[in-house]
């Protein structure tokens, strides 16, 4: 019976997808119709979740440029998070959002990968850039200096030498300074990372300020709400991603599937805020990324169901 632990919203969103799945269950409707008796809040609760299920079964129809449109949403962008602060108002807005097209993104980019697309790039010096999935960068070389800013997603960057015009990469507030090397940066909902393959680093933010100075087998992540924190990392795990695999070592399983999101269609919703926030560790292949997030859900035992091609909830059991 949905209800402990979780939301009104979470609550409703229980009930459709039992409803969905079981249609002609006569006891399952009378204990629906008891839940939803309860008050008006249920009630009103329950309409909004129909409305936005609603809005995700029409993205089916999409045309298929729409749905191209849809699929270069960054995963970023795509991915909710619920539980107690759930709110099936904010579900809706990410409903809307993923059926617009991502005009903004693609207006600042010079190149974008979509959903499960990997991409490498050689740029005008030498220097080489792998795009991993959902990601977008803007190339700036200017006389004095080799600029790229990561919109979103992540990257691989191999560095050709050059003390007269230093490569920098911008991401999310900081900017990674390197004269020659291999290193990764990747961004995401809580902040940015940087880990160091080969050579060494200085991570900055944009006023210059000094955050960390990086060599092979460090990394460091820059979050909004934690800070700074330094750790090191296996050089062969740095561009693991590049192999549809990611290793993970107690990390918030919200952003592990901000990762598989990167090479699934559509959206993912947390309806319960638990799991999001539980520590897992392993390795994630992203070969079939959907078997990947199951696994990684049925470890914190949770469940995911896909209400849509376009629309998958996680929660509890």
């Amino acid at each position: 019976m949905p209800g402990r632990g979780e939301s009104l919203q979470g609550q409703a969103i229980e009930w459709l997808m039992r409803l969905e799945g079981e249609p002609e269950g006569s006891a399952l409707r009378a204990d629906f119709e008891r839940w939803l008796a309860l008050s008006d809040d249920h009630r009103r609760a329950y309409a909004a979740v129909e409305v936005a299920w609603g809005t995700s079964s029409r993205l089916a129809s999409l045309t298929p440029e729409r749905r191209e449109a849809a699929r270069a949403v960054p995963p970023w962008r795509r991915l909710c998070y619920g539980g107690a602060a759930l709110a099936v108002t904010a579900l809706a807005a990410c409903l809307a959002f993923f059926a617009v097209p991502a005009v903004q993104l693609r207006l600042q980019a010079d190149h974008v990968t979509t959903t499960a697309e990997l991409r490498d790039l050689m740029l005008e010096d030498g220097s080489r850039v792998a795009l991993d999935a959902g990601s977008a960068v803007a190339v700036d070389y200017t006389a004095s200096q080799r600029g790229v800013r990561l919109l979103t997603g992540q990257a691989f960057f191999e560095v050709v030498s050059s003390r007269q015009r230093p490569f920098v990469v911008a991401a999310g507030g900081i900017d990674v300074v390197v004269t020659g090397t291999a290193f990764n940066v990747a961004t995401s909902e809580s902040g940015v990372s940087v880990a160091v393959q080969s050579g060494s680093v200085n991570v900055l933010r944009h006023n210059a300020e000094k955050l960390a100075s990086l060599g092979a087998g460090q990394r460091v992540r820059v979050a909004a709400k934690s800070g700074v924190a330094q750790d090191n990392v296996d050089p062969q795990d740095v561009t693991a991603w590049r192999d549809r695999r990611i290793v993970v070592y107690d990390v918030p399983v919200r952003e592990i599937v901000e990762q598989i999101a990167r090479h699934m269609p559509g959206m993912i919703v947390f309806a319960d805020s638990t799991i999001a926030d539980s520590l897992a560790s392993g390795i994630i292949d992203l070969k079939n990324p959907a078997d990947a997030l199951r696994a990684l859900v049925d470890l914190q035992r949770g469940r995911v169901t896909a209400i849509s091609p376009y629309l998958t909830v996680i929660s509890s059991r």
